[in-house]
């Protein structure tokens, strides 16, 4: 999922803002998102699996909840002009239509302040039923 998700994105983010083929992590207690600033950096997805229905013949029916995780993190003293534009490709790209087993499909980032720099950090998640 994380191939189809930087395939669509490093398509479609035409801008200042770029998607990055790296993993997200740290050097030194720094996370590369915060030094490399306007650079989508998508995580390696991890899955879950919880119970959707349960069934009286104990054949319960099972969904199984992938998330990827991404960050961006931009200069919060001059905002970048492409950036809403960005922020609706980021959320657009859980429309991806190479991922044609999810049912269910979400997408949400939270933003915090970090020294002089605005964080988003987004997920993406996919319902499969299993």
């Amino acid at each position: 999922m994380r191939t189809a998700i930087l395939n669509y994105l490093t398509a479609n983010l035409t801008g200042s803002i770029k998607p990055s083929q790296e993993l997200p992590w740290e050097e030194g207690g720094n996370p590369l998102h915060l030094k490399n600033q306007r650079k989508v950096y998508i995580d390696e997805p991890f899955t879950e699996s919880s119970e959707l229905i349960s069934m009286l013949n104990s054949t319960d029916i099972n969904q199984q909840i992938t998330r990827v995780r991404g960050y961006l993190s931009v200069d919060a003293k001059n905002r970048n002009a492409d950036l809403d534009s960005a922020l609706g490709t980021l959320a657009q790209a859980k429309g991806v239509t190479t991922i044609t087993t999810a049912y269910r499909r979400e997408f949400d980032y939270s933003t915090s302040i970090k020294d002089d720099r605005v964080v988003y950090e987004f997920e993406y998640r996919f319902y499969t039923i299993n």
